[in-house]
């Protein structure tokens, strides 16, 4: 089996798992948040991380991309912060522990993907993920929690 059949994979499992976990009305409140913490920001990070700065980033992605950009991890990233925000914690201290886990979680499964090649970090494998992740869920969950209570 070709290296690139690991980035549908792990979308569709992703998305099984997000189907079973989530509630339908939830999922279609999500999505809407989903795509953009997900899609339109990875996008931006594909062109800014790898692109620009050449810090890492995704590789053997066959047939499934666009231009050089891979299209299974967008998706997959939009499903992922379906269920990232479904699953973040309300009350304190839990939704300032969840995003830093959530970034900690991010940077192991970047080596898990580089260790089945189709990532790669350039600039090392633990600080740079970690700053990267840390940043973008911390943004999210801030962003998010910002929206939410402006809602009333």
């Amino acid at each position: 089996m070709p290296t690139y059949f690991v980035y549908p994979i792990y979308t569709t499992a992703l998305l099984v798992v997000t189907y079973a976990l989530v509630p339908r009305p939830d999922i279609r409140y999500l999505l809407r948040y989903g795509v953009l913490f997900g899609f339109v920001t990875d996008t931006v990070m594909i062109i800014l991380v790898t692109k620009i700065m050449g810090l890492g980033g995704y590789i053997n992605f066959g047939p499934f991309n666009f231009k050089g950009i891979p299209f299974f991890p967008l998706i997959a990233w939009s499903i992922y912060y379906v269920l990232y925000l479904y699953m973040l914690p309300k009350e304190k201290p839990w939704i300032y522990i969840f995003p830093i886990a959530a970034a900690f979680f991010s940077a192991l499964f970047s080596n898990v993907l580089q260790n089945l090649g189709i990532f790669i970090w350039n600039r090392g494998t633990v600080i740079v993920p970690l700053i990267i992740y840390l940043f973008w869920h911390l943004m999210v969950t801030w962003i998010y929690i910002k929206v939410q209570t402006h809602k009333g």
